[in-house]
């Protein structure tokens, strides 16, 4: 019987966990600042998507709408969406129409301030995002 009640207040534990994550990060997020993992300096290409980056925004909503505003070749999305992959503690953005075929894959980290540290798949790129104020 105990085991029965562990593995029953593991599984609730695993969804409040998941709801927490997904409702953490609705709204519009304005980048802060981003910065490069590659341990070699940045060519001209790289360092022109790295400016590009700094100027963008991300937004996911309740309905799971993404749109990934990047002034970044490649990476704007408009019509998105986006779910929380908990096996793999990831948020995939896919194609709104196409919700089968990944576009992009960011792993985060909540920091203490309420901000998110987003790591772009596939890129050298991190992002430090916080939720836009309203006006």
């Amino acid at each position: 019987m105990k085991k029965i009640f562990s593995i029953l207040l593991f599984c609730c534990f695993a969804i409040v966990m998941q709801a927490q994550i997904e409702n953490q990060i609705i709204g519009t997020w304005n980048v802060d600042s981003v910065w490069s993992t590659k341990p070699i300096k940045l060519n001209n290409k790289e360092k022109k998507q790295l400016k590009q980056l700094s100027k963008s925004e991300v937004i996911f909503t309740a309905d799971n709408h993404a749109k990934f505003r990047l002034y970044f070749t490649g990476f704007n999305i408009t019509d998105g969406y986006w779910y929380y992959n908990k096996e793999k503690d990831v948020i995939v953005i896919t194609k709104w129409n196409d919700k089968n075929t990944d576009r992009m894959r960011l792993w985060y980290d909540i920091l203490d301030d309420g901000r998110l540290q987003l790591y772009i798949d596939e890129s050298p790129f991190v992002l430090i995002v916080s939720p836009k104020k309203e006006e």
